[in-house]
């Protein structure tokens, strides 16, 4: 049972990096980049600068750092050919294989840690709305603990992120916005979980730390009996963070949508 519990987890986490990309991609493809990153200031913070770190404790090179890309024009025709700008960050990890991975795993789990701590500090009064808040048991607004094994399980967990991002809507209609802790926690959870995903970076050395995370976790569950509800303990706030970036995702879609239509509305009109 343990074993499907950390598969789940897993699998989860994936889906979280991925609808992270999503996002983070979309916004920038309707808005400037300089803006999305600024925007998600916390986030950007903490996963460049666990980055940056995960490459100098591998022995890897930090040519340049940047934590906000602000791109000038080239000074000659020659680097603007080789993309070379002074945007970005140039970290480069010194082990072939396990570097990128290990830089990887730093950046999950600064991003991780900060999301942790502002639940620790602020995310009561929203978790407790996102879990209890319209009267459902606990159950009823989890994730699955385990993956679906048949035709019909499959479809029960589809059909059930439908209920999840009706909650979502529901819960961020709920909440008191008034109380300070409220709005901060939204947003840093907001900005820490879309910056999980290496929005600017190789995803294999991502999915191979994710994958190791998923381990680390399972051998000390293992090992220690005081982890053991570790995952009874995480897995609301991994719920409101998967249903808060679908929440996202669906949005930004829609806009999206709206977006193209009137593009194409104006380019038949003119």
């Amino acid at each position: 049972m343990r074993a499907l519990i950390y598969a789940a987890f897993t699998f989860w986490l994936v889906l979280i990096l991925f609808t992270g990309i999503g996002v983070y991609r979309l916004w920038t493809s309707l808005l400037k980049p300089l803006w999305v990153n600024w925007a998600l200031l916390p986030g950007t913070v903490v996963s460049e600068m666990a980055y940056i770190f995960g490459c100098l404790i591998t022995g890897g090179e930090i040519r340049r750092a940047k934590l906000i890309d602000t791109p000038r024009r080239a000074t000659s025709r020659r680097a603007s050919a080789a993309g070379e700008d002074d945007a970005g960050t140039e970290a480069t990890p010194k082990l072939k294989i396990i570097g990128p991975i290990i830089a990887a795993l730093v950046a999950i789990v600064g991003c991780g840690a900060g999301i942790l701590v502002a639940h620790a500090l602020l995310g009561e009064p929203v978790i407790q709305e996102f879990v209890t808040g319209g009267g459902l048991i606990p159950s009823a607004v989890q994730l699955p603990q385990k993956l679906p094994t048949g035709w019909d399980a499959l479809w029960q967990q589809i059909e059930q992120q439908i209920h999840l991002l009706r909650r979502m809507a529901e819960t961020w209609g709920r909440m008191n916005w008034l109380n300070w802790r409220v709005g901060i926690f939204v947003y840093l959870a907001a900005c820490l979980s879309i910056r999980l995903a290496p929005v600017r970076r190789p995803i294999r050395p991502t999915l191979a730390a994710v994958l190791a995370i998923a381990a680390v976790i399972a051998v000390i569950a293992a090992a220690s009996r005081s982890f053991k509800g570790l995952m009874k303990d995480l897995w609301p706030l991994l719920t409101y963070i998967w249903t808060s970036l679908l929440f996202l995702l669906v949005i930004t879609l829609l806009i999206y949508g709206l977006v193209l239509l009137v593009r194409v509305l104006v380019d038949k009109s003119e």
